[in-house]
């Protein structure tokens, strides 16, 4: 993969259990790592359901590897 494409810094973020003050559990999301990689939108749906607009959006994310990826961590870009 060609560093040009890797523009956009994208987080790694994992999910953390926190207690709360009543002793229950707080689900947080954590960052892990920022790297660089590529952001391409594939589609994008608009939807009215009940009265209330609902936006969706797909999109392909590439990063290079990182070692302990797995499908419970998340890619958080903004922009």
């Amino acid at each position: 993969m060609r560093a040009g494409n890797l523009r956009h810094r994208v987080q790694i973020q994992s999910v953390t259990q926190t207690r709360d003050a009543f002793g229950g559990h707080t689900n947080a999301w954590a960052t892990d790592a920022t790297v660089w990689g590529s952001v391409e939108p594939l589609e994008g749906k608009e939807l009215t359901e009940a009265q209330a607009v609902s936006a969706r959006a797909t999109v392909r994310v590439r990063i290079r590897a990182y070692p302990g990826l797995t499908p419970k961590h998340r890619l958080v870009f903004t922009g």
